[in-house]
């Protein structure tokens, strides 16, 4: 299971289950909102890695571009192993993506 697998099925279930949020929490409208900003951030990461393979796949990059991409997508992986932190006493994080 990829990062991005793991931290997706992660999201559906706490977006299953925001109907249960507390109003003290913001109620289950703010665990939503959290829900789709996470995903933002996945599919930010997700876009950025596609750019980064078809560069090396013969997309035509500068090397400053292609330096750019590849700093741009360490810095998108950071962040979803921040997020993945949140979820690692679940069976199916994987210790490797601690940051």
């Amino acid at each position: 299971m990829t990062i991005v697998e793991f931290l997706n099925a992660r999201l559906a279930e706490d977006e299953q289950a925001a109907h249960a949020a507390s109003p003290g929490t913001g109620g289950p409208e703010r665990v939503r909102a959290d829900v789709a900003a996470k995903r933002g951030i996945v599919e930010e990461y997700a876009a950025t890695y596609r750019e980064c393979m078809d560069t090396l796949n013969g997309g035509a990059q500068t090397a400053a571009e292609e330096d750019g991409s590849w700093s741009a997508l360490h810095a998108w992986r950071r962040a979803l192993e921040h997020l993945a932190a949140v979820y690692a006493s679940h069976p199916d994080y994987d210790p490797s993506w601690k940051s």
